[in-house]
């Protein structure tokens, strides 16, 4: 059950309004050796004599990245039918087992790493109504390193 915050009100004593029109108060006396005559207005306004400032840069709004299309599992198992040359009723039941123990990995908090993949960490968790959300973060290497060059060993 949620708790209820009370607050409480504060007399306050009520003052005459006065129908006379404040003062306004005095300006404060700045120091001369602060005053640049060059930023005055008419120096402004006159391009020989303005102060030189910086350029002003037009900055766009940075665009989120989003994924161009999201794969379904029957597009997967085609792609997969595709890549390997089997028939789609050998490829079907792997592809199932594979998305299951998947999904089982991730929901002990298990990491994995393979080589065509890449290495995939599991960086928070948030129980939300009807699930759960998992934030991942997948590490690739962007391109492999030559074992060897041609007439080096080893």
């Amino acid at each position: 059950m949620a708790t209820r915050k009370t607050t409480t009100t504060r007399k306050t004593t009520s003052r005459a309004k006065s129908t006379t029109a404040r003062k306004p108060a005095a300006a404060k006396a700045k120091p001369a050796a602060a005053a640049k005559p060059e930023g005055t207005a008419a120096n402004l306004m006159d391009p020989a004599t303005a102060p030189t400032a910086a350029k002003m840069t037009v900055v766009n709004s940075a665009e989120p990245v989003v994924a161009a299309t999201q794969l379904k599992k029957k597009d997967f198992i085609d792609r997969v039918v595709a890549a390997s040359g089997l028939k789609k009723k050998d490829v079907k039941p792997v592809v199932e087992t594979t998305l299951a123990e998947l999904g089982a990995m991730i929901s002990e908090g298990s990491e994995m790493q393979t080589p065509e993949l890449g290495k995939l960490m599991i960086q928070r968790r948030k129980e939300v109504s009807g699930g759960e959300v998992v934030v991942l973060k997948l590490r690739r290497k962007t391109a492999e390193k030559p074992l060897a060059n041609d007439g080096e060993e080893g």
